[in-house]
């Protein structure tokens, strides 16, 4: 009996590695290739993985030895590097999320489901089956709600690779828009955390959030990962309601085939949100070693590039043209984009205690001098913050949100002090910093541009972006300094 369990489990590794090489041995490539784009590719190596592994699998197809190790990497690799977030989050900072996102994820999803399906039949003409399916996809989690919601309707397979392969490619054009319209102002209303929040609720699967938020900080990707996961919980009361639905619905020939297809149905309880908590907890209560916890999160980046090249390999975008309908298919995706984008977006731009302009003169004394501008826009305003609210409710100014962000090697120091590894610092507040001769949390840095250039980690992003601007630009950035 043990040889046997030895041989069967030999058997599935040799079927299974394959693929996995292959996922992983692209998404090396893939990393590397990133690397030399620039901004804002070199920052989102998980959007590159998925373009690559789009590319070369609708170029020259994936072979039938690769599929079950790519479906493994899909499933199981994924879920994986979704526990291995929990490294990067803590309870403090699930407590700080607050319920206000979580209620944001759950109206973007009725509304999306509700609002696609009845589009998807009423103006694109589509069959309710795929109606029903790409409406999941768009407004729960891409196409691991596709499957659950096929298994429940009994859906046909075509239908099923059709509404995978578009809600893949809506995702992807999803992962490359919002990172570059953020980090150039179009989002302007947004700071890391409503950014994440804005990624988390509408974005369609986990990997693709995961690029599009870390591509703009570690915060960002901190609260779009619990808004998304939040969503996903989300799944199983709504697998639960749309069986009732079905159940008391005739099909559509008028028999009773909806209510045979629900019966005994086994609802999945998605288990790897239970070990991304767990995780979370141990990451709370135990310090680990700063070296050790960066080979974590390297190790949960490559994963995710892995789920993107199989993704993208496993996707065929010409079945999009399969029944004649891809045109039909492609308008209701882009409108799908869309209306999950404008309503994350009204939801978070309206929800409350966050100010307006008007209601902010620090910042609207900033935005009027031209140096101020280039401070925004550069994006040093997300942690240098220009003013506090305190329990008055009376605007402080400090350029600085008083949180820990991690800035690189060149400020680690090595020394951890409570849950703040040698790399993590407050932010450094800037009021009054025209009385200093040194600069920086320790005063290492002997000029403006060296505390800049000393910026690496979650500032590395807005480093890059003030060493792009030009002379003129950098001045007027040290005059506005000059006035604090």
């Amino acid at each position: 009996m043990t040889t046997l369990s030895i041989y069967r489990a030999t058997s599935a590794t040799r079927r299974l590695l394959p693929g996995i090489a292959a996922a992983a041995a692209l998404a090396m490539v893939s990393g590397w290739v990133a690397g030399g784009l620039g901004e804002p590719l070199a920052h989102n190596p998980v959007l590159v993985a998925m373009l690559c592994g789009l590319l070369v699998g609708n170029t020259f197809g994936c072979p039938d030895t690769l599929r079950a190790g790519l479906d493994f990497s899909k499933r199981y690799l994924l879920r994986i590097g979704v526990m291995l977030v929990g490294f990067r989050i803590t309870v403090r900072l699930l407590s700080e999320l607050g319920v206000v996102p979580i209620g944001i994820a759950a109206v973007e999803l009725v509304t999306m489901i509700l609002v696609m399906r009845w589009v998807a039949i009423r103006v694109f003409k589509l069959e309710s089956e795929l109606a029903l399916l790409v409406a999941a996809g768009s407004a729960i989690c891409g196409a691991a709600a596709i499957l659950c919601v096929a298994a429940l309707t009994r859906s046909r397979e075509q239908s099923v690779g059709i509404a995978i392969a578009l809600i893949t490619l809506a995702g992807t054009l999803a992962l490359l828009v919002y990172p570059v319209a953020f980090v150039n102002g179009i989002f302007p209303i947004f700071d890391d955390r409503l950014y994440g929040i804005f990624v988390g609720s509408s974005i369609y699967e986990l990997a693709q959030v995961y690029g599009a938020s870390y591509a703009v900080s570690d915060g960002a990707l901190n609260t779009a990962t619990l808004v998304k996961l939040s969503k996903v919980l989300m799944l199983v009361p709504l697998l639960l309601t749309m069986s009732v639905v079905l159940r008391r619905r005739p099909s559509d020939d008028g028999s009773a085939n909806s209510t045979a297809a629900t019966r005994g149905t086994r609802f999945p309880f998605p288990w790897f949100v239970l070990g991304f908590v767990l995780v979370m907890l141990f990451n709370s209560s135990i310090t680990v070693h700063p070296q050790v916890r960066r080979l974590i999160l390297d190790a949960d980046q490559l994963l995710f590039m892995v789920v993107m090249i199989a993704l993208g390999l496993t996707t065929r975008l010409s079945r999009l043209a399969e029944g004649g309908v891809g045109w039909r298919l492609i308008g209701l995706g882009l409108f799908g984009l869309a209306l999950s984008t404008s309503i994350a977006y009204a939801l978070v731009a309206s929800m409350p205690g966050r100010s307006s302009a008007s209601e902010q003169p620090v910042e609207s004394a900033m935005l009027s001098s031209a140096g101020g501008r280039v401070f925004a826009s550069v994006g040093c305003a997300k942690c240098h913050v220009p003013s506090l609210r305190n329990d008055s409710g009376i605007a402080v100014t400090l350029y600085s949100d008083l949180l820990l962000h991690d800035m690189g090697p060149l400020l680690d120091d090595k020394i951890q002090q409570g849950d703040a590894t040698g790399a993590e610092w407050r932010t450094a507040p800037l009021a009054a910093i025209r009385t200093r001769q040194r600069f920086l949390h320790d005063g290492r840095a002997a000029s403006l541009r060296d505390a800049v250039f000393a910026h690496g980690g979650e500032g590395l992003i807005v480093r890059d972006r003030f060493l792009e601007l030009d002379e003129d630009e950098q001045q007027k950035l040290y005059a506005f300094l000059a006035t604090l």
